[in-house]
């Protein structure tokens, strides 16, 4: 059974990718890694405050750079297509219940990073992170 509905992922998701768009930049890093949950959290340098979490609940298995920085020209976040999908459920055996995301990362034609988890939240921490100070 799955944790989410299709149409409640992908308002996240639109969540996520607008609020990204209106950014110049965002480097990100994994904060945090257990079976429980990852948390994806952007700012705009590394000695800034984190300006968004994102969330992801009860994940499958992730693969990934551990740091990066986000070509905000792209779409950030979006499911894997079908060819994605079996290729990972070959590889992993990924269990159902479980949306397979991948992330857009600069300088990289394809998406480098993707993660299987049931859920996926975000948390907007900063709401105009280039305001000028």
């Amino acid at each position: 059974m799955f944790v989410m509905n299709l149409e409640d992922v992908n308002l996240e998701m639109d969540k996520i990718n607008a609020y990204l768009r209106r950014c110049l930049w965002m480097d990100f890093e994994f904060c945090m890694m257990s079976a429980g949950q990852i948390v994806l959290s952007g700012s705009i340098d590394q000695s800034n405050e984190y300006a968004i979490d994102i969330v992801f609940d009860q994940p499958y298995f992730v693969s990934t750079l551990f740091l990066w920085h986000t070509d905000t020209s792209k779409v950030f976040i979006e499911l894997a297509s079908e060819d994605e999908e079996i290729e990972f459920n070959k590889k992993y055996r990924t269990e159902i219940g479980n949306y397979i995301f991948k992330i857009n990362v600069e300088y990289f034609d394809r998406p480098p990073i993707f993660i299987a988890a049931k859920k996926i939240s975000c948390i907007i921490l900063d709401e105009n992170p280039f305001r000028e100070q």
